[in-house]
Parts: structure tokens; sequence; C-alpha cells
């Protein structure tokens, strides 16, 4: 006969116990395991904004100055209004899309969708940071267009045209402008102390100012007809910050069209810090089928955006990428948008 001790198993409470310390253990491991995938994510979003400042070094050597962040003709009804990315492709080894693309079709125009889709259909790996949601087709007035990550820099003030119909003022103090032509010597706070590239969000087909309010952009009017724009804090208070959450003065388009260039799509500025819990707002008309005045009136409040935990990745003029905290300091980071505002920023600053 066995002894008792022989036949004994695991009680009850015992097993619970058991349960209770495998449980607190994957608690803890869980979090950890998170942080060291979204620091690899974090990584390879470093490499993309590399590999895209070399593109744009590469550019520069070869043409003389950075690409402009919007192209426009001034032609009323024909603007033509490709990006800076679409002029970058086959610095970015992708020559096959450059060919593809006739660009004497507007990016943004339903007629020509057919002629270009191959292009603008096509996901490019290095504007895609893996932190964002799995990259989709977003239908814009018909035509599915691809999208991206990365944003360029107006500047720190709201126009982007050089050349504003009033009631809006100012210059573009940036490097991505419309119709820009910015060499090394136009930028006089430093190549290394001005920032050209930042992430952003993409926007899903879902989207809405109401369900959420961050991954669209608002627009001064109805989008097609009307389109005050954005020359203050308080024109930003009155056009856009006093819509209600019904509205649907919005676009859900951020980060969509990576081969057009126009505010919210492939534009943004440093007015307000990365990741500002306030909505982003355009003024104006970009598309290439308007004219004036809606293009001088082309204004922006659209910060930087990630899925990154506590800041964004940035892409300086001199081809160094740093990431910058949420908790930077606003007149820091507006200077970091200024290509010549003169300002003196520490290394420490952010």
């Amino acid at each position: 006969m066995k002894p008792y001790w022989a036949k004994r198993g695991f009680t009850l409470i015992e097993l619970l116990v058991v349960i209770a310390i495998i449980a607190v253990l994957i608690a803890l491991l869980l979090p950890a395991v998170q942080a060291a995938r979204e620091a690899a994510r974090r990584i390879q979003c470093t490499n993309n904004l590399k590999q895209i400042g070399l593109a744009l070094h590469n550019y520069m050597t070869s043409v003389g100055v950075f690409p402009p962040g919007r192209f426009n003709s001034y032609i009323p009804g024909a603007g033509n209004c490709w990006g800076a990315y679409s002029q970058l492709l086959s610095e970015l080894d992708q020559a096959a899309i450059f060919n593809s693309f006739n660009f004497n079709l507007a990016p943004d125009s339903t007629s020509s969708a057919l002629a270009n889709s191959t292009g603008f259909q096509t996901f490019l790996t290095p504007l895609l940071c893996p932190s964002d949601s799995p990259p989709v087709l977003i239908n814009v007035g018909g035509p599915l267009f691809a999208t991206h990550n990365y944003d360029l820099s107006t500047g720190s003030g709201y126009p982007v045209v050089q050349m504003p119909i009033p009631p809006l003022t100012g210059q573009p103090n940036g490097i991505f402008f419309e119709n820009a032509r910015i060499s090394p010597a136009s930028i006089t706070d430093g190549l290394s102390n001005t920032v050209g590239i930042t992430e952003t969000i993409r926007s899903q087909a879902s989207d809405t100012y109401a369900n959420n309010p961050l991954g669209v952009f608002l627009v001064t009017g109805n989008n097609s007809t009307t389109g005050p724009p954005l020359n203050s804090n308080a024109d930003y208070a009155s056009l856009c910050l006093s819509l209600p959450p019904s509205t649907q003065q919005f676009q859900h388009t951020r980060g969509v069209r990576w081969h057009y260039g126009a505010p919210g799509h492939t534009l943004y500025n440093h007015l307000r810090a990365p990741n500002d819990p306030q909505p982003d707002c355009r003024g104006g008309l970009p598309f290439s089928n308007v004219a004036n005045p809606f293009w001088g009136w082309m204004s922006l409040n659209i910060a930087a955006r990630s899925r990154h935990p506590g800041g964004v990745n940035s892409l300086l003029c001199d081809g160094h990428v740093q990431f910058v905290k949420n908790s930077i300091n606003v007149l820091v980071w507006q200077g970091l948008g200024s290509r010549n505002g003169g300002e003196v920023i520490s290394s420490d600053a952010y």
C-alpha cells in the first residue's frame, strides 16, 4: 500500500496561487515587451527619415535647392499642384513610379486618376511609420490614394504662399512652401537648427471630427467655393475652434496623397507644439482646378503628430534625426521651424 503522501496532488488553493503568480509575471513582462517593440518601431521610423534626408541632399546636390513643398503654375484652373515627394522619387529608388506619372496632369484631378493611379496608389516604405496603423487606400472624391507619415514644414507662421492676398499677410519662413527655392545659403539659422520634415498620423476612412478630431483637419469654408484665410490666432479661434463636433467642415485626408502638395496632406507648420490637443485647420483652397484668391489665401495651423509615446521624430536640414518631446517650449519649436529667424537655440532645449 502506497503511503498517504504519495497520493497527494495540488489543492485548489495552491493551483490558484500558481495561476496568480503566472498572471503577475505576464503583467510585468507585457509592458516591457510592448516597450521593446515600440523602441524598434521608433528606430525604423528614424531610419526612414534618414533615408528621406539622404534623398533630399542628393536632390539638392543635383539641382542646387531643396524641392518646393508645393508647385503651382498659377494658371487659373490648372495649377498642377504636385508636391515635393513626387520630385524625390528617383532619389528614393522609385524611378519607375516617377516615370509612371504624367506631370502634365493635375495630381488631385479625378479625370487624371486613371492615368496616374499606378503611382499614387503605391505605398512607399520609406514614407510609412510602423507605429501607425496598417496603411490603407483612402477614397478622395472617387479615386483611391496611398498615404504616408512624413509632412514637410512650411515654417512657423500661417502663410503657405509667397504672394499672399489680403487679408492674409506675411511670408513662409520654412523650407517647403509653395514654389520655394531654398538653398543651404538661405538657411541662415543653420541646417542643424532647422527642421524640414516631421511626422504626421494617417487619416482613416471612418474618421470624422466628431469621433476622431485629431485624425482629421478642419477647413475654414465649404471646401469648394469658400475658404477664408488663417492670418492670426484670432482667425484660428473664430474659424476653426468655434466649429461644433457635428461640423462637416473637415477633411479625413491627413497624410493622404503623398504626391500632392497641400496643407494636411503633405504640409504642416510649427505654430503649436507636437501632438497639441487642439484640432488642426486649413485656410484657402489648395486644389489645382481653382484660382486666386483661394490660392493666395493658402494658410494652415497644422501640428506635427505621431503614434510614438511622448513626441515625434523630426528630420533637420543637415540630415540628422531628433526625437522632439511634446513638452518642448513652443517658442523653441517655432524657432526650429524658422530658417532665418535668428533664434538662438541651445542643444539641450529639445
